[in-house]
């Protein structure tokens, strides 16, 4: 069933009850804030005291009744079997995105990456998840770095609450839930009791970092992609006893998915919608950053632009 709930709302919902949690403080970084309101800015992040980068990818879960699923049947002829009913999300495929390969890159640590999910996806589910304080409670984290780099296709993540597998191809991995997740952070913490402050340039070069590996994976991957193609066309070539006169010995270049000829009209391919633009709204003006703040939101800039992801800082609960 596909789920009723979006991406946007499910995040916000587990965003604001992390925000609650007893034993830790986190604290959404989100990208431009205006920093207003009471001394030191509009930020929680408490620059003196500890804490983690913690990087969030959200989900929405659908939902499978029957063994008739994909995943199901995928996993059911390998000898193994999923519960009924069961969840699983999307990983965005590489022809539309290179997310999946720039969360790979960036989850190395000490940085915490995880797609979030929930064992939900109905709006009263996530109504009642909301009023019961359960979103958390009730969501999957898993790590990019257990999916691993996936081959070009369609690949999802499916778990039945306790267990979970990558598919096309079905293997297990390892998830987390919400007391898990915790756990994990709260060790992090004590782990590096430096102040979060003196991270912060660490933090800003590990991303950029990060987005340069991203850069070498997709790259990799495409160099990969071009040689099979052409692997594939030499074959081709050789069954049909080619080439012939005019037959091209190099196989054509792929035609971006948005760009094919069959859903483009060539008459009015590129023409730009006029409409007059109304006058833009005036910004305020933020008030001025410390060093320490601007790099913060820098990597909070960095972390939605790159990598499509939220950034949370933990820290210990006063």
């Amino acid at each position: 069933m596909k789920p009723q709930i979006s991406e946007f709302s499910y995040g916000f919902a587990l965003t604001n009850e992390l925000v609650a949690w007893e034993e830790l403080s986190a604290a959404p970084v989100f990208p431009s804030l205006l920093e207003e309101g009471r001394p030191g800015g509009g930020y929680d992040v408490k620059l003196e005291r500890p804490g983690v980068p913690l990087y969030l990818q959200f989900k929405r879960s659908e939902f499978l009744t029957r063994r008739s699923g994909r995943e199901a049947r995928e996993l059911a002829l390998r000898g193994q079997q999923i519960g009924i009913p069961y969840y699983r999300f999307a990983i965005t495929e590489d022809t539309l995105s290179q997310q999946h390969e720039m969360l790979v890159a960036l989850d190395v640590a000490p940085n915490f990456v995880f797609y979030a999910a929930p064992r939900f996806h109905r709006l009263d589910e996530i109504n009642d998840a909301w009023h019961a304080n359960a979103v958390a409670s009730r969501s999957q984290f898993v790590a990019p770095h257990q999916i691993g780099l996936l081959p070009t296709g369609k690949h999802t993540v499916a778990f039945d609450g306790s267990r979970f597998w990558v598919c096309s191809e079905p293997r297990s991995i390892e998830g987390l839930n919400s007391r898990q997740l915790a756990d994990k952070l709260r060790d992090a913490v004590k782990a590096d009791d430096r102040p979060f402050g003196e991270k912060l340039p660490e933090l800003a070069q590990e991303l950029a970092s990060a987005e340069e590996r991203g850069r070498g994976l997709i790259a990799e991957r495409r160099r990969r992609n071009e040689e099979e193609r052409a692997a594939a066309w030499r074959k081709r070539l050789f069954e049909i006893g080619g080439p012939y006169p005019g037959l091209e010995t190099e196989p054509p270049q792929p035609i971006p998915r948005a760009f094919r000829p069959e859903l483009t009209d060539d008459e009015d391919y590129g023409a730009v919608l006029e409409t007059p633009e109304p006058a833009p709204v005036a910004l305020r003006t933020p008030k001025p950053l410390t060093p320490e703040r601007r790099l913060l939101r820098e990597v909070a800039d960095r972390a939605a632009r790159s990598f499509d992801c939220q950034l949370v800082i933990v820290q210990p609960h006063e």
